[in-house]
């Protein structure tokens, strides 16, 4: 059986240690992953510390975190890939956060675009926010990975372009070339990728021209229509199987 992982958020871990466990992550502990005292767990601190533990409940509002050795290597990415997805609804944003966290991504910029500046959109964006965060994290303790990706403030989207100089951009865009006909015209690999996935509806027009203006080059991922948190999955997954960890 697989051993429950917890992240805990503090400065860097190390063997030996014993820490008290915070209210959120005692109740994580015990009301979702039911661990009774001394139950066996990991434990890591999203910097690639990650270490075997013994939860001590001393009842139960109180707890501690007994470190013991080392559990596994930094799962940093094998290759640097930076996700400006464009803002959209609920569920379909959630869906593309925890996807792309366990796909492997280094980074994610929420992109506040032209179809997703809507009231819905802007109104509690602080919130949403802490939202997002809380699905990034649920993603890496799910997936093995013990370092945190990025999850970057909402920006617009020329602001979100600019930070991407040394990255090959990338485009999700109906009828362009596949990601193979781009690489091959480079000539030779990127040594980072920066994908742009537009909110539900698309990217306008003009964000499409801003974004070329910008270097990113449009990628076709076959003849279906998909869905932003598809698309945003589809893409990485072709990334990672070409220049990535999902090589064969």
């Amino acid at each position: 059986m697989r051993c429950p992982r917890l992240l805990l958020e503090s400065e860097a871990l190390a063997a030996g240690q014993s820490l008290p466990a915070p209210q959120d992550r005692l109740h994580y502990a015990t009301t979702v992953l039911r661990l009774k005292s001394g139950a066996p767990c990991r434990v890591f601190d999203g910097l690639g510390n990650e270490f075997d533990a013994t939860l001590e409940l001393t009842d139960r509002r109180h707890g501690t975190f007994h470190l013991g050795e080392r559990a596994a290597a930094p799962t940093h990415p094998a290759f640097p890939i930076h996700l400006l997805q464009g803002v959209a609804r609920g569920d379909h944003m959630d869906l593309a956060i925890q996807k792309a966290v366990e796909l492997g991504v280094q980074s994610i910029r929420p992109v506040l675009c032209e179809r997703s500046r809507s009231a819905a959109a802007h109104k509690g964006l602080e919130k949403r926010q802490r939202h997002w965060q809380g699905i990034l994290q649920a993603a890496v303790e799910q997936c093995g990975r013990n370092e945190l990706p990025a999850l970057h403030q909402p920006a617009l989207p020329a602001a979100a372009l600019a930070e991407c100089p040394d990255s090959l951009g990338l485009l999700a865009e109906e009828g362009a070339p596949g990601l193979d006909d781009r690489l091959v015209a480079r000539g030779h690999p990127p040594g980072a990728v920066a994908l742009y996935i537009g909110p539900e509806g698309g990217l306008t027009p003009a964000e499409r021209e801003q974004a070329r203006e910008g270097g990113f080059l449009g990628v076709g991922m076959g003849p279906r229509t998909l869905r932003t948190e598809t698309a945003a999955m589809a893409l990485i997954t072709l990334v990672q199987a070409r220049l990535g960890d999902l090589r064969g």
